[in-house]
């Protein structure tokens, strides 16, 4: 029979234990409430209109874009974006692997137009089945596609640029909020200070073997921000990278969001490639001229099915595509669809 003394240490223990679980995970959900899903941003009782942005690089104009949620008659639901930029710098905006591949333009010049489009599905449960994202530069369509395919907890990866196709699949954390890097987000309702999330960011414009990249978000407070003559009360989600893909192991901020009290997000902020490229919410009245501009643009075209498959793992290393360089690394096996 065990004595007074290890029952004393026992309980405890348990209560040790215990409280250390409720503290950790039971309570920060009943202090901040639940992070945003989809489920909370999508209300198939109360559709959204579209949303209309002016966008801006480095403070200076460059564009507009254009926010859609539709309903579909079976259930799906789906989330769609177009990004247009009047003059993209490709010296500035573009990676060294996408500049190689725009050399092969008939007329490759350093400013041109740039389209991006991406659209994520939903079933009716608001569960994410598939994404897709793709980007038009000057008269060269479609140039960069990408899709991702939701497989229970993996996410199955299609990047196809010219005559090549580029396969691999990640990770996907349950209940995260994918987007595209390009893609403002319209509404996150419910916010509390603290709140905390995983944001898996997809880009056809980054390299195809590392299409994906995750992203944390965090309610960092209250904000005063500049609206319309007036002030507006908002919250500051900031968005971080993840400091094990960074060199130094650092948590560099990769955008923020100004989101009213009513969940209504009224700016965006997004790093990329460094330039700083901003998303301020417009009037609606100005929306319709914007789904005229976004519909005239849109000419999909045909296309050849691709004469190069290649499967890459999602750590290697090499340059996505062959730039007839004694630098380029080597390419992993290709098989011929």
């Amino acid at each position: 029979m065990y004595s007074r003394w290890f029952n004393l240490v026992v309980v405890l223990l348990w209560l040790t234990t215990m409280g250390w679980l409720v503290q950790t995970k039971v309570l920060p959900p009943l202090l901040v409430g639940e992070p945003p899903s989809y489920q909370t941003i999508l209300d198939p009782r109360h559709p959204q209109p579209p949303v209309g942005w002016r966008l801006d690089m480095n403070d200076r104009p460059v564009g507009w874009a254009l926010t859609t949620i539709d309903f579909q008659p079976d259930g799906i639901m789906e989330i769609g974006s177009h990004v247009h930029f009047d003059e993209l710098p490709l010296d500035e905006m573009t990676p060294v692997w996408l500049r190689s591949l725009l050399r092969w333009m008939d007329e490759p010049l350093l400013r041109q137009t740039m389209d991006a489009r991406s659209a994520l599905l939903l079933d009716p449960l608001g569960r994410l089945t598939r994404f897709e994202s793709t980007v038009d530069i000057g008269p060269a369509k479609d140039l960069i596609s990408l899709t991702g395919e939701v497989v229970g907890s993996q996410v199955l990866l299609s990047v196809r640029s010219g005559e090549f196709l580029y396969r691999s699949e990640a990770p996907l954390p349950s209940e995260a909020l994918v987007g595209d890097a390009l893609q403002p987000q319209a509404r996150l309702p419910g916010l509390r200070q603290g709140q905390s999330w995983t944001v898996p960011v997809y880009s056809p414009l980054r390299p195809p073997n590392r299409p994906l990249e995750m992203l944390y978000a965090e309610v960092e407070g209250d904000d005063l921000l500049a609206w319309e003559g007036g002030m507006e009360r908002v919250w500051l989600v900031v968005y971080r990278s993840d400091p094990a893909a960074s060199p130094a192991g650092r948590r560099e901020t990769r955008g923020r969001l100004w989101v009213r009290r009513d969940g209504t997000v009224l700016k965006q902020e997004v790093s990329l490639f460094g330039s700083r490229l901003t998303f301020s919410r417009l009037p609606e009245h100005e929306v319709p001229a914007l789904q005229e501009a976004a519909g005239a643009k849109r000419s999909p075209q045909p296309r050849q099915p691709p004469s190069r498959v290649e499967h890459w793992p999602l750590d290697w290393p090499a340059l996505p595509l062959n730039l007839n360089s004694s630098s380029a690394a080597p390419r992993p096996p290709a098989s011929e669809p």
